[in-house]
């Protein structure tokens, strides 16, 4: 069994007792670091599936929570985690030129500093989502879309917002939202499984990850067209 091989059952069933599998594991370092993270991203599921979450100011998080059974939960978990978990090693992001500016690195260790996002199952209001906008001096001017998770967080040049946003069909997309780091023009990331895109907006710019099959230009065209200096 190759690397990527293992890893496509180590992302669908992490407790495969599959003797190929189990064998990777022993014989593969690649393998067993992988699989090391995937035991830590279970522990930290089960301690998010036994807990309460503690009431924190809106200033550093915003998440609306509703009751669901445990394997609801979990698969919830495990589709926005996917969007955010990028295990590919060294050069996790790359770019067509093999080379990486602080931004794309800030973004990558960025992503790897919190290995799980939580996700709200409702809309955030937008009476609830202005406040930690305008603590990052951002106005919204427009319809930003369905956002299901905000929390404000350090970015590369000052404070930011990391955030989850449904497209059009309902797919959770992540998206680094970074006030005081402006680009010129758009930069295009790859990295195994997943692609990335920081777009340049009239305030600072936005990283957004995604799966291959997932649409991301709705969420593209409203972050452009929504997201404002506030005045």
């Amino acid at each position: 069994m190759n690397y990527f091989e293992f890893i496509n059952i180590l992302q669908s069933d992490p407790y495969c007792q599959k003797a190929d599998f189990l064998s990777a594991i022993k014989s593969d370092p690649r393998c067993r670091r992988a699989y090391k993270l995937a035991m830590e991203k279970e522990r930290i599921i089960r301690d998010a599936l036994n807990i309460s979450v503690p009431v924190i100011e809106i200033e550093h998080i915003r998440l609306k929570q509703t009751q669901v059974n445990q394997q609801s939960l979990k698969q919830r978990f495990f589709a926005v985690a996917a969007t955010v978990v990028m295990m590919v090693g060294a050069g996790l992001f790359m770019l067509a030129n093999n080379r990486q500016s602080d931004l794309e690195k800030f973004i990558n260790e960025a992503l790897l500093m919190e290995p799980a996002v939580y996700m709200s199952e409702n809309e955030i209001p937008q009476a609830e989502l202005d406040p930690l906008f305008a603590s990052i001096n951002t106005a919204v001017d427009g319809n930003l879309g369905q956002v299901h998770f905000m929390k404000l967080c350090p970015t590369l040049n000052g404070k930011g917002a990391r955030m989850v946003l449904m497209n059009e069909i309902n797919q959770p997309i992540t998206v680094l939202y970074m006030p005081n780091s402006p680009i010129e023009e758009a930069i295009e990331m790859q990295m195994e499984g997943f692609t990335g895109k920081i777009v340049a907006l009239e305030q600072g710019s936005a990283a957004i990850i995604a799966r291959p099959h997932e649409s991301t230009v709705q969420i593209e065209n409203a972050l452009k067209n929504s997201l404002r200096a506030l005045q």
